[in-house]
């Protein structure tokens, strides 16, 4: 069960071509304190474990919840540093069935998602997603922190960053990582697109939610 006032974070390391078995354990078991990584299947959102592992949005069951997503300002080597996390805003927006929406704004306390930037980081890291959930365990904000330059200096391109975008946000709607190369989720992830997999957790992430919110009293 999600403890009240948790702050919980997750990781998408940069690598070459995927993780070595050793980064592979260190991703799940030291940097990632949120679902484990699970085994290939049509989804990697187990059903009965939605409840108690995976913080989720409150949403409503009648209409999507608007997410506001801030960018703090781009580095000014680099003005257009947040565009390619921006088109990753919206090929999540592109999932029918998912009952979250994203949106910018430049009110930075109303936003319940921050985008933030760093030079690099001190390990092999591409970005990093922090969470902080209430009292009743959904989630209350979200920080991501994406990075500039890979571990030696050498800048992140455009494709790369889209990639860590789009997984850093399927952290911040709640999915854990996955096992499988061909999702977006995998803790070493090299897709520019979302698999079919990542779509039906996402969905299936509040399919319980909605169900039960309809069929109450």
């Amino acid at each position: 069960m999600i403890r009240p006032d948790r702050i919980g974070r997750a990781i998408v390391l940069a690598t070459g071509l995927g993780l070595s078995a050793p980064l592979l354990a260190a991703a799940q078991s030291a940097d990632y304190a949120g679902p484990a990584v699970v085994r290939p299947a049509d989804s990697y959102v187990a059903r009965d474990e939605v409840e108690d592992r995976v913080p989720r949005w409150r949403t409503n069951g009648r209409e999507e919840r608007v997410l506001y997503v801030h960018f703090m300002d781009p580095p000014q080597a680099r003005p257009g540093f947040w565009e390619e996390t921006k088109r990753a805003l919206e090929y999540w927006n592109e999932v029918s069935g998912l009952p979250l929406l994203f949106r910018s704004t430049r009110d930075a306390p109303s936003a319940e998602v921050r985008f933030r930037w760093i030079q690099r980081f001190d390990s092999r890291q591409a970005g990093t997603t922090d969470w902080e959930t209430d009292g009743e365990g959904w989630l209350r904000s979200v920080v991501v922190t994406l990075a500039m330059e890979h571990e030696d200096g050498t800048p992140m391109g455009d494709d790369f960053l889209r990639m860590v975008a789009l997984h850093e946000l399927g952290h911040v709607i709640g999915l854990p990582h996955s096992d499988s190369p061909a999702d977006v989720m995998h803790p070493g992830n090299r897709s520019l697109n979302l698999s079919d997999r990542d779509i039906r957790s996402a969905r299936q992430l509040y399919e319980r939610l909605e169900s039960e919110k309809v069929s109450a009293p």
